[in-house]
């Protein structure tokens, strides 16, 4: 069990940075804590070397069969919150090397509070794969309601969590511990529609009855059953994923074959700004449809902070 080390202190605005990355490997401030995590695609020299070499709290070690464990130098809460461009959000450093959250995804959750919905009634949308409840956030926040689904019990506890710490309305929210490609199906039966949608698909996955998920064999499937739920005419959807057998393009053409809708469509890589000012490549992709009455005037808020 891991204890707050009371001797360390806040950073100034208790918040996340990306100090720098090189030689397959990133150092993060999270709050007052210093970490290392895994990054092969940093297949690079550091660009501030010296700050790699005293006060880490913790080290990530990956494993060659795939798994990995935290070596800690100095203790750490099991969960602790933190500020994240505007967003509370609680960290939770788990035996898979995640930190609750991805904060690559910021452009996204800005995005959505951009959207210029203000002049439409009420918006339903479906977040999929939805983790610990960001985009959640975000969408609260913008004033849409919500159905939030994830195949892991846990994560969406830590999801309701980070809604309270942002003081948002749970009433907005309907919570799904469900099988993805399952639930659409009973949403389409039951007549169920939607306005906008986000999905976070892993590459591959389990649902909580062992259903299996493979990114490249059910997307297409799950785009048609989303345009369903819309009747073809979404006012967004949000896809993105960390698969290396998909590039932007590709993930730009499936939207664009599927919404037949005018609109805006963009691509590209999820980075977030080093202490350095270095991009680093997350290794995230997104594509993006946007209607374009409602499309932000200032594209500014999908760029790199």
């Amino acid at each position: 069990m891991s204890l707050i080390n009371t001797k360390k202190k806040l950073n100034k605005d208790n918040s996340y940075q990306i100090i720098d990355s090189g030689n397959r490997v990133k150092l993060e401030q999270i709050g007052p804590y210093r970490i290392i995590r895994p990054a092969p695609e940093a297949c690079y020299p550091k660009s501030l070397p010296d700050l790699w070499k005293n006060n880490i709290d913790a080290t990530y070690i990956r494993s060659d069969d795939g798994g990995g464990h935290w070596e800690y130098q100095n203790l750490i809460p099991q969960q602790f919150p933190i500020v994240l461009q505007g967003f509370n959000v609680y960290t939770k450093l788990t035996g898979f090397g995640h930190v609750g959250f991805f904060p690559e995804h910021c452009h996204l959750w800005n995005l959505i509070l951009n959207l210029k919905t203000n002049h439409m009634d009420t918006i339903n949308v479906l977040n999929l794969f939805a983790y610990t409840g960001l985009s959640t956030v975000a969408c609260i926040k913008k004033g849409f309601n919500v159905c939030h689904v994830d195949s892991s019990k846990g994560m969406v506890e830590l999801a309701k969590m980070n809604i309270a710490l942002n003081h948002s309305n749970e009433n907005s929210v309907r919570w799904m511990v469900e099988d993805v490609r399952k639930f659409v199906s009973r949403e389409i039966k039951r007549g169920k529609t939607y306005n906008g949608f986000i999905l976070d698909p892993p590459s591959f996955g389990r649902g909580p009855k062992n259903e299996i998920w493979k990114l490249e064999q059910h997307i297409s499937v799950l785009l048609e059953d989303l345009m369903i739920l819309c009747n073809g005419s979404p006012l967004f959807l949000f896809l993105t994923c960390y698969s290396s057998n998909f590039t932007p393009l590709l993930m730009e053409r499936i939207l664009r074959t599927y919404i037949n809708k005018k609109g805006v469509f963009l691509s590209g890589e999820l980075s977030i700004k080093e202490l350095s000012g270095n991009l680093f490549s997350s290794g995230g992709l997104c594509a993006i449809y946007i209607q374009k009455e409602i499309f932000p005037d200032n594209l500014s808020i999908f760029l790199n902070y």
